[in-house]
This record gives structure tokens, C-alpha cells and sequence, in this order.
């Protein structure tokens, strides 16, 4: 054990005093603090008022037409001035405008059929020089279909609250175990636990590979060999480069708070009250009728439900199932990539091995849609119980409950045990392959060495 922890010891001292952990360790949280406010700068530029100048041919002055069911939002300004001009004559004028769209409505825009020119009954036409975004053709067409279905009730003699009943919205609350729940809040918290095991895993994994690689081809390997076994020396690398890693992610989390946070709190008190903006942008999308229900979403109501959805995920199952997931799923495939940097003499060497050992991985990122939309269904059992998937899957779908104690220990306990049988398999590659020299390994080579005595 004494052997061990020096061993812990001289990898943990040698690779925080290495300058590239000191670089990385303040450059993250600046790159953070960068990426936000750049975003948020961009995201200024964006919010530019695109002009939308509307041509109305389906009506004349006086008459009801479609024109002006459209409202201006945050980040349209609709402009009715040119409404009965031409349509070529509003498109030479608007030629070199890159921030104006037009939207022009034919004639027949109510007799449209799905044969029309632009197919599927897409009789309206939005021309711009540079594309509007699908946000800003979406609520077009939003508008205007609804606009087209009252005028249509209407027309087949249908009362004012019929209309208003047709077109009315449903909300669908969500209640689980009398909680009224956000299911994407509970994505996003599961998502987040998964992506940190993901890259910890990858990053630092792949660090223990090139260091064995490195101690390899210089030939200290032999040296410090002659005094541990190579099992002691494999587990004390392992851990070793753990604590580097926890040590980095506690630096990571502390500047980044320091750095980050006041940042935000800076860029959002320049900024407008965004619920209020929230608000009148959703009412002003809709087209304006007396007797019709204009639909929209109270923030406050979405933040207290955000809230609550929160308090009602299982943390007191998350936290401890997310420690423990963590250290030993990181521990499963650092044993292998240790085994695999062992079989190598140079990196371009552990390519062959490196690909298959990351598919499980890749796997569990990939069905992450999967298991969310349906976190008790068969796929994200078996997954959440594999043990090279289930650190990342497993933490996705305890946030949304229905994750019994007995179905999370048999997990963990398959885990271990995987853990363990893995790390005596490495540690026989490892034993072997650390002194192999001049030979290119193979997965029948790798076969060989895990029964080798002596």
C-alpha cells in the first residue's frame, strides 16, 4: 500500500505542476466567461428589427383582406405602407434592403388548393435578400393559417364562441405524484450529470493512456518496474490522474463562479425586463380579435413550475448514485485504457484499441433522445444496466423518477463487479505488455497475454 501511494503521490504532483494543467485551469473559465458574452453579444446583433413589408392583393382598401392580422414583436416591425402597391414595384424599391422581408399574399389566397405553384397549398411568399430564419416564417404562417381557419368559420356560418372555442389552446399539465412536472427541466438536469461522467471519462481516460505510452517509450517503465508490481503501478496511476482530474473540475467550478457569474449579473442588467418582453411578444403574435382568447404564458407561472419541477427531482438517489457512477465507471475504463497504452509503443498504435472501448460510450450519448422521451421503457433499462453504459444513461433517467432502490443497486452492483473483472484482465495485459517492445499487439495478442503466468 506504501508503494501505492507514492505512486498516487508522484503522479498527482507531477501533473499539477505541469504548465499545461496551470494553463487549463485558468484558461476554461475564461474561455466560459468569453463564450457567454459573445453569445449574448451576437445575440444583440441578432435581435435587430427585421422589417417585414406586407403586399396585400387578397383584398382591397376597405375591405377585410389579410394585411393587418400581423403585429409586431420583439424582433419584427411590420410595415403596412405599401400594402396595394405591386408587387414588383415593392421588390425594386426593397432590392438592396439585407433587413427587410416581404410578404406578399395573392389574391387567391383564400381559394388556394394544394396544387398551387409552390405545392402543399404554400400560396404566400416571404422574398428577402438574406433568409428571415424559420422562427420568423413559422410565425407567419402561424398567424395567417389562423386568420384563414376563423375567416373560414365564418364563412360556413359558424357563431363568434364557436370560433373562439375551435381555436383555442390546450395546455397539458404534467402531474407526477401530484407535482406538476417540466419534463424538459428534468432532460436538462440528467443531461448535464451525463455529459460530465461522458467527458471526465474521455479526457482523463485517454490522459492515463498516453502517459503509460510515454512512460513506455522512454523506458522509465523499467526502471520504476523493478520496484512495484505492475498492478500497484497501473492503480496508482489511475488514481493518481482522479485526483488530478477532481482537482481540475474543483478549480474549473470555483473560478468559474468568480468569473462567469458576474459576467451574467453585468450583461443582464443591461438588458430589458425579459418577462415583460416575453409576455407582449407572444400576445402581439397572435392576430388581434375581440372575441377570441389570446393565448399566452405567464413567465412567473413557467419559473415557479421550473422551481418546483427541481424540488421534486429524487436528489437525495441523484447525488449519491451520481458519485458513485462516476468513480466507478471512470475507474472501469481507466483500467482499460491503461491496458490499452500498455499494448502500444507509440499513440498512433492505440487507435485500433481506443475506437471500440469509446463506442459504449458513444452509444449512450446517442440514444439520450431515446432514453428522455421514454426513461422507464425497455431501451433505457437495458442501457442504465449494461455496465459501460450505464454511468451516463442511468444519471438521465433517475431525475424523472421511476428508478426503484433495488433496480439502481442491481445496476451499481453489476458495475462493480465489471469494475473489478475488467481491472484484473488490464492488470494481466498491463503485467505483460508494458515490457513488450518492437511488436505491434493485436487483439488475438491481447487474448494471449491475459493468460500468461508468471
Amino acid at each position: 500500500m506504501g508503494k501505492i501511494r507514492i505512486i498516487i503521490w508522484r503522479e498527482y504532483i507531477t501533473r499539477i505542476k505541469n504548465r499545461t494543467f496551470i494553463i487549463m485551469c485558468f484558461v476554461l473559465p475564461v474561455m466560459l466567461a468569453g463564450l457567454f458574452y459573445t453569445t449574448q453579444k451576437l445575440q444583440e446583433e441578432s435581435d435587430v428589427a427585421r422589417t417585414i413589408v406586407v403586399v396585400d392583393a387578397s383584398g382591397i382598401p376597405d375591405s377585410i383582406g389579410y394585411a393587418y392580422v400581423l403585429k409586431d414583436t420583439m424582433n419584427l416591425h411590420i410595415d403596412y405602407n405599401y400594402v396595394y402597391q405591386p408587387l414588383s414595384a415593392v421588390k425594386k424599391k426593397f432590392k438592396d434592403s439585407s433587413n427587410v422581408s416581404i410578404l406578399w399574399i395573392p389574391e387567391n389566397f383564400m381559394g388556394a388548393d394544394t396544387t398551387g405553384k409552390y405545392g402543399n397549398g404554400i400560396t404566400v411568399k416571404l422574398v428577402s435578400t438574406k433568409d428571415p430564419g424559420y422562427n420568423t416564417i413559422n410565425l407567419i404562417q402561424g398567424v395567417l393559417s389562423a386568420e384563414m381557419q376563423r375567416d373560414n368559420m365564418k364563412m360556413n356560418h359558424i357563431s363568434q364562441r364557436g370560433i373562439a372555442l375551435s381555436l383555442k389552446k390546450i395546455a397539458v399539465a404534467n402531474e407526477v405524484n401530484g407535482t406538476i412536472s417540466d419534463g424538459s427541466v428534468k432532460a436538462t438536469v440528467g443531461i448535464i450529470f451525463g455529459v460530465i461522467i461522458y467527458m471526465y471519462i474521455l479526457m482523463f481516460g485517454v490522459q492515463i493512456m498516453r502517459s503509460v505510452v510515454e512512460e513506455k517509450m522512454t523506458r522509465i517503465v523499467e526502471v520504476i518496474i523493478s520496484s512495484v508490481k505492475p498492478f500497484q503501478l497501473m492503480l496508482g496511476k489511475i488514481i493518481g490522474v482522479t485526483l488530478v482530474g477532481l482537482t481540475q473540475f474543483v478549480i474549473w467550478i470555483i473560478l468559474s463562479s468568480v468569473v462567469v457569474i458576474p459576467i451574467i449579473s453585468s450583461v443582464n442588467n443591461q438588458k430589458l425586463d425579459v418577462s415583460k418582453l416575453q409576455t407582449h411578444q407572444m400576445k402581439t403574435a397572435m392576430p388581434v380579435n375581440e372575441n377570441t382568447d389570446v393565448i399566452s404564458i405567464d413567465p412567473t407561472a413557467r419559473t415557479q413550475q421550473a422551481v418546483e419541477t427541481l424540488m421534486s427531482i429524487p436528489w437525495g438517489n441523484l447525488i449519491p448514485a451520481f458519485l458513485l457512477y462516476f468513480l466507478f465507471g471512470y475507474f472501469l475504463y481507466a483500467s482499460i485504457f491503461a491496458a490499452i497504452g500498455s499494448a502500444a509503443d507509440i499513440d498512433a498504435d492505440t487507435q485500433q484499441f481506443t475506437l471500440p472501448v469509446t463506442i459504449p460510450l458513444i452509444i449512450s450519448m446517442a440514444s439520450s433522445g431515446i432514453v428522455l422521451s421514454d426513461p422507464n421503457g425497455t431501451v433505457a433499462k437495458w442501457l442504465s444496466m449494461i455496465p459501460f453504459t450505464s454511468p451516463i444513461v442511468m444519471l438521465m433517467r433517475i431525475p424523472f423518477g421511476g428508478v426503484t432502490l433495488v433496480e439502481l443497486l442491481i445496476s451499481l452492483l453489476i458495475l462493480i463487479c465489471t469494475f473489478l473483472f475488467m481491472t484484473w484482465i488490464a492488470a494481466k495485459i498491463y503485467r505483460v505488455g508494458i515490457l513488450m517492445y518492437g511488436k505491434k499487439a493485436s487483439w488475438r495478442e491481447l487474448g494471449k497475454w491475459i493468460f500468461y503466468k508468471g
